[in-house]
């Protein structure tokens, strides 16, 4: 069992994700999915309760969580109510060890968390120490010193208790739900990896000097000047068109491009040529509305459309080995319309940022996915080849 992939499915994002696909796609399937829709958020608000971390957002005196965790609580009741009333099948509700687990969880944690405010005079409370995670790192090491031996005996697991209280060398298991709560172990860093190619670090930069000089060149230009930069849609009122899953995602990542170049920037005109309202009626923002929160960024009309631009050439290169290079040029050559912006002081370094960062992150995304894939098909040959008789 892993809690990680549990809490993934069980999330804010599934959530919206079946809103998106059920409201904006119309997917037949999902029709009647409201109760599920229901079912993830109630789960995914009761985990967050039970996972307080940091002290910013810990359970307080009068905090919210109380009240998801009481509603919670009441929902399950309610839903096992309904079994017992012939108005639901059994098959439909909990196991009866999950519900009595569920019901001894939220309990303990609201009357823990309430005693040690009122009574202990703590400011707040983290309900993600509430954990027994200690006690399962202890009997995984357990396990892992007494190799193959599933299951060890009394005598053998004293045995092992001892050496262990002794000695100890064993790393705790990779999966469970439990997770590793020493920081100081020795890692690999990203610098450990970097330092593999830095013999091409030259070369690497000297094609990106060359390219960015292209880039200088075609923007210096007379008739690719302008001052201002205008949504395209301003005297749109309505949306005649629904628009693709694949329109709303690059929408979306759109946005994350957005956010991280205001990081590195103050200049009031480059943000204007970049960041677009705090809300947007355009069919393309379906899932980036679900998503936000008032945090989530949309990104400037012209903005997205480069982004397209530079997703439709890199999705014509990506199976080449000189992907970034073609990518570029594609851009280059047929948007050059879209390669406009009105900061002159910093309207190169924008740009060229644009274009590598957005490029570099594709090209890792895609690696990742196609190592994904061939691992699968790697197993499945695996598979087939012990059934082959040699």
């Amino acid at each position: 069992m892993s809690v990680r992939l549990a809490t993934q499915v069980l999330s804010d994002s599934m959530a919206k994700g079946i809103i998106f696909y059920r409201d904006h796609e119309g997917i037949e399937s999902l029709k009647d999915s409201h109760e599920t829709q229901q079912f993830v958020e109630i789960f995914n608000k009761t985990f967050d309760a039970l996972n307080r971390k940091y002290p910013a957002e810990g359970i307080r005196i009068n905090s919210h969580d109380f009240d998801v965790l009481n509603e919670t609580y009441t929902w399950i009741n309610l839903w096992e109510s309904n079994v017992k009333h012939k108005l639901i099948p059994e098959e439909e509700y909990l196991t009866k060890n999950t519900a009595e687990g569920l019901r001894v969880t939220i309990r303990s944690t609201i009357e823990l968390s309430t005693y040690l405010l009122k009574e202990c005079g703590f400011k707040y409370v983290l309900s993600s120490k509430m954990n027994q995670d200690r006690l399962e790192l202890f009997f995984g090491m357990t396990r892992q010193a007494t190799g193959p031996n599933d299951h060890p005996t009394t005598p053998t697991f004293l045995q092992v208790y001892k050496m262990l209280s002794i000695y100890s060398i064993l790393k705790p298991p990779k999966t469970g739900n439990c997770k590793i709560l020493e920081k100081n172990t020795p890692k690999i860093t990203i610098d450990d990896i970097k330092s593999i190619f830095v013999e091409d670090s030259a070369k690497k930069s000297e094609k990106i000097l060359k390219l960015q000089n292209k880039l200088d060149s075609l923007l210096t230009t007379g008739e690719l000047e302008v001052e201002d930069v205008f949504e395209n849609d301003i005297h749109n009122y309505c949306t005649p068109y629904k628009s693709q899953v694949s329109d709303c995602v690059i929408y979306y990542i759109s946005g994350f491009v957005c956010k991280h170049i205001l990081k590195h920037t103050k200049c009031v005109v480059c943000i204007n040529a970049i960041k677009g309202k705090t809300y947007s009626s355009k069919s393309e923002a379906a899932f980036t509305n679900l998503k936000s929160k008032v945090k989530l960024i949309h990104p400037n009309e012209h903005f997205y459309r480069l982004i397209v631009a530079i997703e439709n050439s890199f999705s014509k290169n990506c199976n080449k080995m000189s992907v970034f290079e073609d990518t570029f040029d594609d851009v280059l050559d047929n948007n050059a319309g879209l390669l406009i912006f009105p900061c002159s002081e910093h309207k190169n370094e924008i740009l060229m940022f644009i274009l590598k960062y957005y490029i570099t992150t594709r090209m890792r995304q895609y690696s990742n996915m196609e190592n994904k894939n061939q691992q699968k098909i790697n197993s499945k040959k695996k598979k087939s080849a012990k059934l082959v008789i040699t």
